[in-house]
């Protein structure tokens, strides 16, 4: 599971990336906002379940630094459990979600929101209910947000897509916040690495 990342809050929220994602979207309503999870479908629980298992180990990281330090053997055992549990979570996922079904595509990702390409144009404000996993960790985060704006991209790469679509996180749990400060922070600096190592011109 991933450590918590401890980032000032307005560097959390700037600190940006572009990575490749499966995102999907919907339309939701402003009720569905205030229901949150409640309204959800059931494959929600097991599309999030590494997400879930991450905010609980961020919760009891404190004892698990102490028990490195005063009880090796034991920290050793509880890591071992922890990868039991990242299979058991994978499987879950898997019975649910076939990756292959779920393509990539290119987003702008920060803790603060994300931007997208897409087939259709969205209005200002539009509220939608935003489904996104990280690679290849995949842990699945389910916020909702508020689109920023919406342009068309006439030098996109696929013609399929036309439109830039820009949203804001709304309402985001600060475990799932948290969870892409570290995603985003660790995509930055493997970034950082594979330039460093290409040849100089």
């Amino acid at each position: 599971m991933e450590s918590k990342c401890k980032e000032p809050v307005e560097r959390r929220c700037f600190v940006r990336v572009d990575d490749n994602v499966v995102l999907k979207y919907r339309k939701a309503s402003s009720l569905e906002l205030q229901a949150g999870k409640e309204n959800l479908p059931a494959s929600a629980r097991s599309f999030t379940i590494k997400a879930q298992f991450a905010a609980i180990d961020q919760k009891f990281r404190p004892v698990r630094s102490i028990l490195e330090q005063h009880a090796g053997e034991l920290a050793s055992y509880l890591k071992a459990i922890d990868k039991k549990l990242d299979l058991l979570a994978d499987m879950a996922f898997e019975m649910d979600h076939d990756l292959s079904k779920l393509p990539t595509q290119k987003v702008s990702l920060s803790a603060g929101g994300t931007s997208f390409l897409a087939q259709k144009p969205l209005e200002l404000g539009t509220l939608l209910e935003l489904w996104l996993l990280l690679l290849p960790s995949n842990t699945g985060i389910i916020t909702y947000a508020t689109v920023v704006y919406c342009k068309r991209c006439n030098d996109g790469d696929d013609s399929r897509y036309p439109y830039k679509i820009g949203v804001e996180f709304k309402n985001i749990r600060e475990e799932d916040a948290d969870l892409i400060t570290c995603h985003v922070l660790r995509k930055e600096a493997d970034d950082r690495r594979k330039r460093s190592k290409m040849p100089h011109k």
